[in-house]
């Protein structure tokens, strides 16, 4: 009976995903500084970023953890982008209209779906080295 190595790409993910987030604040709140704006104009109250964040992170673990085992990030990082965009979208279309139009043109989600997009590339990348390097020794 063979016992195979565990496979950590889900934990990986969950890092990743927090990781994410952390980056994605502090990027926001330099450029919320350089843009002199912030990055929600809309009066929303305090839920909605936080709801708007934890969706997003759900969607891109996901994203990471199917994405991490796959032969080439690319869809992936497609699909981080797009989802995290989307996700970001959707919650504030159930939050209210206006906010929809301002989250779609808003600089900060497009950092943040860019960043996703990013992390599903790297996590790939030290996934991939990380098993190259056990074949190897």
């Amino acid at each position: 009976m063979s016992e195979q190595a565990p496979r950590p790409e889900r934990l990986v993910a969950l890092f990743v995903t927090v990781f994410w987030a952390a980056v994605v604040f502090a990027v926001d709140g330099l450029l919320a500084v350089i843009l002199d704006r912030d990055p929600i104009q809309s009066d929303v109250g305090p839920y909605y970023s936080v709801f708007a964040f934890v969706i997003a992170g759900l969607v891109l673990w996901m994203l990471l953890s199917g994405t991490s085992t796959s032969r080439h990030p690319v869809w992936g990082a497609v699909g981080a982008v797009a989802l995290v965009y989307l996700s970001f979208l959707l919650i504030a279309a159930l939050w209210a209209l206006p906010l929809l139009v301002e989250q779609a043109l808003s600089p900060f989600v497009l950092t943040a779906s860019v960043l996703a997009g990013a992390a599903v590339v790297a996590t790939w990348a030290s996934i991939r080295s990380l098993r190259w390097r056990r074949s190897r020794g």
